[in-house]
């Protein structure tokens, strides 16, 4: 099964995207391989979160965190994307976001983080069968940290077919007093549809849009509309994947609120102050800043 209609047959039916891949005696040698490593992985907590800062782009103060997962099992796990995709080949997603998720926030209680903690989420698991809902309320709890200080990040790169579900999910979530994010807009499946029925309270722009913006009218354009219908929702846009000066001084110009990239702090298990942030955006902001393209042609401010 190719990776698209993998996709397409694990997010049409909730339970059926959560149920686990059985393997009989045709399943592939590398299937079992993989299975049975994954399973090790989830078994004795394999994993080890890290942590990259999100920045103010008006002052360079920190914002918050993204959490990321990293393997740490070795074998045919060898990077988080893989590790991910197998288990979601064999139905295990729920349980390794879990995982994940008990992990990131035990080390960001231990590390004593400061700002908002934005953890990844499949939009499947919001409203799939075996989804205990309440952990993250036990567990945040358990460590003493206020859940308005969590943020759940939605992949767009996902097909979602049941918005009616999606939502529901997304509801349950916002009423216990979390906040959404929609991640990589602009480089997957759900594009505007999910912008326009989630109404999110930050939108991360896809990282192929911030590579080389500055240098290309057409990233341009397209990130400009995208900042400009965000601040109309009233969402915040991140700036994802900022790795050059150039890059950074063009999202500062245009009015961006936050940032993230190598050029502002790199994933780290124990990210150190962002003080020399404050440096960094200073000497890039502008003195005025730039209108956005629709401003320009409507003559009308967003």
């Amino acid at each position: 099964m190719d990776i698209a209609n993998q996709d397409e047959f694990y997010y049409t039916s909730p339970t059926q995207a959560m149920a686990p891949m059985s393997i009989n005696a045709s399943g592939s040698y590398l299937d079992k391989i993989e299975l049975s490593e994954l399973e090790r992985l989830i078994s004795l907590k394999q994993i080890f979160p890290v942590f990259q800062p999100i920045i103010s782009l008006s002052d360079g103060s920190l914002h918050g965190h993204e959490s990321l997962t990293r393997p740490t099992s070795g074998g045919c796990i060898s990077n988080p994307e893989i590790m991910f995709d197998i288990a979601r080949k064999f139905g295990l997603t729920a349980e390794l976001e879990k995982l994940c998720r008990e992990k990131a926030l035990s080390k960001a209680r231990t590390l004593e983080l400061e700002g908002l903690i934005f953890l990844n989420v499949c939009p499947a698991l919001l409203h799939a069968e075996n989804h205990r809902r309440g952990f993250t309320s036990e567990l945040l709890d358990f460590l003493c940290i206020d859940r308005s200080r969590i943020v759940f990040e939605l992949t767009e790169k996902t097909l979602i077919n049941d918005y009616d579900l999606f939502e529901l999910g997304v509801a349950h979530y916002r009423s216990q007093g979390y906040r959404i994010a929609i991640d990589d807009l602009g480089d997957g499946y759900a594009g505007l549809k999910m912008l326009s029925q989630v109404v999110p309270d930050y939108v991360k722009l896809a990282r192929f849009l911030v590579d080389g913006v500055d240098q290309s009218p057409t990233k341009q354009a397209l990130s400009e509309a995208l900042i400009c219908f965000s601040k109309k929702i009233g969402a915040q846009v991140i700036a994802e994947g900022i790795e050059r000066p150039e890059e950074l001084s063009y999202f500062i110009s245009i009015g961006a609120e936050l940032g993230q990239g190598y050029l502002l702090g790199r994933p780290s298990p124990e990210p150190p102050g962002v003080s020399a942030n404050h440096t960094l955006i200073t000497q890039q902001t502008p003195t005025e800043q730039r209108p956005h393209l629709h401003c320009r042609l409507s003559r009308t401010a967003c």
